[in-house]
């Protein structure tokens, strides 16, 4: 694991950006504290920051460079597969140097150019350059696990891990608009958009050729395709098949010449990983996180259960509330680009704590996404079911919205949840999908913003767009495609790589989820039970305790926050003085804000402080 920056020049001198690229670099020191390595060759300069996990000699150090001098790699992530083209690159001649897979693929992209992503099994984004041709060739992996940003300009094309990598190339920086109108609804930015115009964000199953002609974009893999196959499995034939394919993932990843652990929240996907791992790795390192100061979500005594079922070396991580502000200002001072998921936070302290026990950790992310794991897809589930219930419920709404609504109430969470499936339960999937996915309306975002200038409709148009005959399938493919990569993706990534941890992600094998996106919804969601065959499956390996229990996540105090931790940081970005130096906000409705987040009923608004106070602390570092 590691991070990669980089610029091709279109005018022939790429010398002169050798200083901008040493300095892109270095603000990737977490993702690669080891080694961080510049080089300039021909149109291009390229740059690595390095987190050895196969071949830790210097062998496997980057910018590779093949024997015949022509091609460069860059290249950040794992290609699990790598060992079955040994054979195959070594009858056409080629002589390896090292066993790190970073050469494996080189070679490939030589013989196959593109087509190489094709025989991939893995997460990553890389660079290879042509001396000869002088063509960069640039691709990121199609679950979009691991990130990489994009500039072009009339000068260069560039490139970078993070986007604060790219803030260190020569360019002017504008704020956009349409992007922070999306943050402030769903607390991160959708790619292919960024908070910089001119900024993107290569998609996930996208590559990009560079030559002195400008810039090709190919799109080599869709889930959208892998989605339209349809299995004739019977459920108990899916079951087996599940257990077949899900256990060859985990095996994939268990590859590692670092010490290697998986985290085990005491969920069911966790869990399942772990149980998988335990029956080939002896001694298996696993890591739980508690919250002493909030037991209502602490599910440390699940995770010990499973530990002692699998005969785990197991580590139990108490934090508390000064563990969770410490983690707080961490990363607001590290910020790569305004990102306001608060469960974040608990992924970075689990991160920290874990570190020094391994380098390596292996994940449940993605099942919720595949298999139909979160509340909001029960309510998808009952709007598409019960059409004749959700007029009456819908009818109530403006009843029910008097409620209490608040997050940090274990029963006025439930008003919320009701009162936000009334609102959304007479309107259309593709409306009541963009509800359900924001934090904020619309008419709240724009609320805060002085420049309104927004096409709300495009940005509807462009993420939440759905067919006549909707299905949970559709819903679940929509959620890959927005909420895996922009949001649960991301999180996983910054708050890992911030801690120089590499995190894998079993459930999300790219041909995992071919597999799982094949089957009948039903198989996933009914009336009674999430994430059904996940749980059928593997419901003799685990403690009957875990089966059809209700999801918990990562929630940390915002409310508690907003009338302590956050009162300074509040008093210095949302000052009055700033916010009307600054520009961009009302002031007004900011205070409004403040006042609904602190009073009985928050409902979301402390979500929507600390997606400011992330914003503000992102703008003051590279704007102000």
């Amino acid at each position: 694991m590691c991070g990669i920056s980089g610029i091709y020049s279109f005018t022939d001198t790429a010398e002169s950006f050798v200083p901008c690229v040493e300095k892109s670099i270095q603000t990737l020191r977490n993702r690669g504290p080891e080694v961080q390595r510049v080089e300039c060759k021909g149109r291009v300069v390229l740059a690595h920051a390095r987190l050895a996990i196969l071949d830790t000699s210097s062998a496997g150090t980057q910018p590779f460079t093949d024997a015949s001098g022509r091609y460069t790699i860059i290249y950040n992530g794992e290609f699990y597969n790598y060992r079955d083209y040994y054979a195959e690159l070594r009858a056409d001649g080629v002589n390896f140097t090292s066993s790190s897979d970073t050469e494996v693929l080189l070679y490939l992209y030589i013989k196959y150019r593109q087509c190489c992503l094709e025989k991939i099994n893995g997460f990553f984004a890389f660079a290879v350059y042509d001396s000869v041709e002088n063509t960069l060739f640039v691709a990121r992996d199609r679950m979009g696990i691991k990130p990489l940003y994009f500039i072009q300009t009339e000068q260069f094309f560039g490139f970078s891990s993070e986007l604060k990598g790219i803030l260190e190339f020569p360019f002017e920086r504008k704020l956009n608009n349409y992007a922070l109108f999306a943050y402030l609804q769903f607390m991160y930015v959708p790619a292919p958009m960024t908070m910089l115009q001119g900024v993107e964000k290569l998609e996930p199953g996208m590559s990009l050729f560079v030559s002195p002609n400008g810039v090709e974009r190919n799109r080599y893999f869709s889930l959208e395709q892998s989605a339209e196959k349809k299995s004739r499995l019977s459920y108990e034939e899916a079951q087996t098949q599940l257990i077949e394919q899900l256990t060859a993932s985990v095996q994939k990843r268990l590859i590692s010449d670092v010490p290697l652990g998986t985290f085990l929240s005491g969920g069911i996907d966790s869990s399942v990983i772990s149980t998988i791992a335990s029956r080939y790795v002896d001694g298996l390192q696993t890591f739980s996180i508690g919250f002493k100061d909030n037991p209502f979500i602490d599910e440390t005594y699940y995770a010990r259960l499973v530990a002692n079922k699998i005969h785990s070396q197991h580590t139990e991580i108490q934090i508390d509330n000064a563990k969770l502000e410490e983690s707080l200002f961490e990363i607001l001072n590290n910020i790569d680009e305004p990102f306001a998921d608060s469960s974040s936070i608990a992924v970075h302290v689990l991160c920290k704590y874990v570190k020094p026990h391994v380098t390596v950790a292996l994940s449940g992310d993605g099942a919720d996404e595949i298999f139909a794991g979160y509340h909001k897809h029960f309510a998808h589930y009952n709007q598409l079911q019960h059409k004749g219930l959700n007029s009456v419920v819908a009818a109530a709404y403006p009843l029910l919205k008097h409620l209490p609504q608040s997050r940090s109430n274990a029963l006025f969470n439930v008003f919320r949840k009701i009162v936000k499936y009334a609102e959304g339960a007479s309107m259309t999937t593709a409306e009541a999908y963009y509800k359900w996915c924001s934090f904020a309306s619309e008419n709240d975002a724009l609320a805060l913003l002085h420049d309104t200038n927004v096409d709300v409709t495009a940005l509807k148009l462009r993420y939440f767009t759905f067919g006549e005959a909707v299905t949970m399938n559709d819903i679940l493919l929509a959620d890959q495609k927005l909420v895996l990569a922009n949001d649960m993706l991301t999180k996983v990534d910054r708050m890992s790589m911030d801690n120089s941890l590499e995190v894998r992600t079993p459930f999300l094998d790219h041909t995992f989820v071919e597999f799982v996106n094949s089957l009948p919804s039903e198989y996933k969601i009914n009336g009674q039970m999430k994430k059904r065959i996940l749980q059928d499956a593997f419901h003799g390996d685990l403690p009957s305790e875990l089966y059809n229990r209700p999801k918990k996540g990562f929630e940390v105090p915002l409310y508690a926050w907003c009338k302590t931790t956050f009162h300074d940081l509040q008093e210095s970005l949302l000052s009055k003085q700033f916010i009307e130096e600054q520009g961009i906000f009302k002031y007004d409705a900011i205070t409004n804000l403040r006042d609904v987040a602190t009073s009985s009923s928050p409902n979301d608004a402390p979500a929507q402080i600390w997606s400011l106070l992330v914003f503000q602390s992102w703008w003051k570092r590279y704007f102000a």
